[in-house]
């Protein structure tokens, strides 16, 4: 199947991104806690986006059950992340430096997106609206597929202390099975486009797979170095 192909592509990338020292600084509750807050604070302004990539992603398909599917991951699929981003950018939560706002009201960004947030978001829509719907369905792919592994394989890992582990609540979002179910068939869909698909289009998913991989992982590289705009 296309994704085994696709993800055997992307797999050293992967492997990069578990060995990186924001990951295993994650895993070990040893991250520091700057670097943890940029992330979150980044991530969630990614996550705006994301949602909205989903929406106009659902418009795109003939398919009524497609369309729905969409449709899903943008309302309901990333609730979970927005309550954890909520956690910790609460004024009881771990990222309490960013929360500006009262209990119950929305929390107030304070910082604008960093260049690789601004480039992720910028790519994923530039796939959603103007490549062909193979290749912006593998362009959506990364994100579940390495968060559901990169999840699993961080809670396996943290699990004997996962209590004391102060990115505990994190680790335990995306290490349970709630991710499993909308992969998997997101997995599907692509794998349907890829079935009908030429060679050459296959080619560009899996072009696009793997660069959304890496995408990830310069995400995660930019919330260690707290990436600053240069000028």
């Amino acid at each position: 199947m296309w994704s085994d192909e696709a993800w055997q592509a992307a797999e050293p990338v992967y492997l990069q991104i578990l060995a990186h020292p924001f990951i295993v600084g994650l895993t070990s509750g040893d991250l520091s806690p700057d670097r943890f807050r940029y992330y979150i604070e980044q991530d969630s302004l990614y996550l705006r986006e994301y949602c909205r990539v989903m929406a106009v992603m659902s418009s795109r398909f003939d398919d009524p059950e497609a369309a729905r599917l969409f449709m899903t991951f943008a309302r309901e699929n990333l609730d979970a992340e927005k309550a954890l981003h909520d956690f910790y950018m609460s004024v009881s939560g771990q990222c309490s430096r960013f929360a500006s706002h009262e209990p119950g009201e929305a929390a107030v960004h304070s910082c604008p997106p960093s260049p690789a947030c601004l480039l992720c978001s910028s790519h994923l829509w530039r796939q959603a609206v103007s490549e062909p719907l193979e290749v912006a369905l593998a362009s959506v792919l990364p994100c579940f597929t390495v968060y559901s592994r990169v999840g699993q394989a961080v809670f396996e890992a943290a699990f004997p202390a996962l209590e004391t582990n102060p990115y505990g609540k994190w680790i335990a979002t995306y290490g349970s099975t709630s991710f499993d179910e909308p992969t998997e068939k997101l997995v599907a869909l692509c794998n349907d486009a890829a079935a009908g698909a030429t060679p050459v289009m296959r080619g560009r998913m899996t072009e696009a797979f793997v660069t959304g991989v890496k995408l990830e992982w310069l995400f995660w590289n930019s919330a260690y170095e707290m990436e600053k705009w240069k000028i």
